[in-house]
C-alpha cells in the first residue's frame, strides 16, 4: 500500500515540474520570436528610410497551438503550477478560456488527489 502513496506522490511531483519547464519553456520561446519579429521590422525600416516613409508592420502574433499543451497538462494533473507560472511568468494572461479553465482544473485535481489519499487506492482493488 505504502508503494502506491510514494508513486502517486511521485507523480504530482513530476507532473508539477513537468508544468513549470513547459510554461517557462513556451515563454522563452515567444520571447524570441518577438524578439525575432522586431529584428526583421527595424532591418526592413531602416532599408526603405531614405526613399520611403516608415512602414507599419503588423505586430500581431500568429495563433499558435500552446494552449492544447496546457490544457492537458493541467487535466494530468499540474494545472496550479501551469496556472501560477502564467502569472509569474506573465504568460498568455489574456486568454480566458486558460484563465478560466485552470483554476477549476486546479479544484478538480485537489479534490481527486485527496479522494485517492483517503479511499487508500480502495477502488484499484477488485472486488
Amino acid at each position: 500500500m505504502i508503494i502506491l502513496y510514494v508513486l502517486l506522490v511521485a507523480y504530482i511531483i513530476a507532473i508539477n515540474f513537468y508544468a513549470f519547464l513547459l510554461v517557462k519553456s513556451l515563454r522563452d520561446k515567444d520571447k524570441q520570436a518577438e524578439i525575432t519579429r522586431e529584428n526583421r521590422a527595424y532591418s526592413s525600416n531602416e532599408e526603405n528610410s531614405e526613399e520611403y516613409p516608415p512602414t507599419t508592420q503588423s505586430t500581431s502574433k500568429p495563433p499558435e497551438k500552446t494552449t492544447g499543451k496546457l490544457i492537458i497538462t493541467g487535466l494530468l494533473g499540474g494545472a496550479i503550477t501551469v496556472y501560477a507560472c502564467m502569472f509569474a511568468f506573465k504568460y498568455k494572461r489574456s486568454d480566458l478560456l486558460l484563465m478560466v479553465l485552470m483554476p477549476l482544473l486546479g479544484v478538480l485535481n485537489i479534490y481527486l488527489w485527496v479522494l485517492l489519499f483517503r479511499s487508500g487506492f480502495s477502488f484499484f482493488v477488485w472486488r
